[in-house]
């Protein structure tokens, strides 16, 4: 007997970036960063658009979040963390229809209780998760019936007014060598000294101390939440030998601060 199965595919894309972009459906801002004193209102702008030639429909619904020591996102039930703003988070409607072929700007609502903090940043995630239609018919291939949905995360954070330092720590710099894959790697540890999000990139420079040839590895970009820390990781060249100066060095967007870390390694 022929079995035909339907699988759903869930895209989840809340990628930090200006804009987010799939299945013909743009988000922009993807971030929201609401400033306000216990007790204020505040209402920021995000625009979805739709050019393809579907009609989509959206569920929007908040979520916790928080990053690993790796910066992969980790989500959680609205409202759980002790940094959590889902609550103060509210729109007009609680699901969106985008026809094709035309943009959608929705308010968000942010109200700030009385109660709280003057210090601590709080953060959410709002998602736009596609709604599945009886319409929509699954393609078949092979007996399996494949309908994709996807979704969007908007980053909500609020950050106290009177918080503006902006500062990263590197706490070590090491490396380690992957026996499975035989890669070597460089780690870089970090940590958000400051009191706001910040928003940087990684570099990492090793230089042979016998030779003088430099290998300027593509630099990575994390955003941070203040204290907390992050491991960025650098994969090196394969067959890599000698003494190498690793130099690290950390920009901060909005600043012309650096920091650099140094330290001699053996392969």
């Amino acid at each position: 007997m022929h079995t035909s199965f339907k699988i759903f595919l869930y895209f989840s894309v809340s990628l930090f970036g200006p804009i987010l972009i799939a299945q013909g459906i743009s988000m922009s801002p993807t971030r929201l960063f609401f400033s306000g004193n216990p007790g204020e209102t505040i209402s920021l702008p995000v625009t979805l658009s739709n050019s393809s030639e579907n009609d989509y429909v959206f569920n929007i619904n908040t979520k916790d979040w928080n990053r690993d020591e790796y910066g992969t996102k980790i989500y959680f039930d609205s409202g759980s963390l002790e940094n959590s703003n889902a609550s103060w988070i509210s729109t007009v409607e609680s699901s969106l229809s985008i026809p094709k072929k035309t943009d959608r700007e929705i308010m968000v609502k942010m109200t700030i209780p009385a109660d709280a903090s003057t210090t601590e940043l709080t953060n959410s995630m709002l998602f736009f998760t596609q709604i599945g239609k009886q319409e929509d018919k699954p393609k078949r291939e092979m007996g399996i019936g494949i309908i994709p949905l996807f979704e969007f995360g908007l980053h909500i954070y609020h950050t106290p007014p009177a918080n503006s330092t902006k500062s990263l720590d590197i706490e070590g710099i090491e490396n380690s060598f992957n026996e499975a894959n035989q890669i070597q790697m460089v780690k870089v540890r970090l940590y958000n000294d400051g009191n706001v999000v910040n928003d940087a990139s990684a570099e990492l420079e090793l230089t042979n101390t016998t030779t003088g040839e430099d290998i300027k590895l593509d630099p990575i970009n994390l955003s941070m939440m203040l204290k907390t820390y992050q491991t960025v990781i650098f994969q090196l060249p394969k067959k890599l030998q000698g003494t190498y100066l690793g130099v690290s060095i950390i920009k901060m967007a909005g600043t012309n601060d650096l920091r650099v870390g140094e330290k001699t390694f053996e392969f």
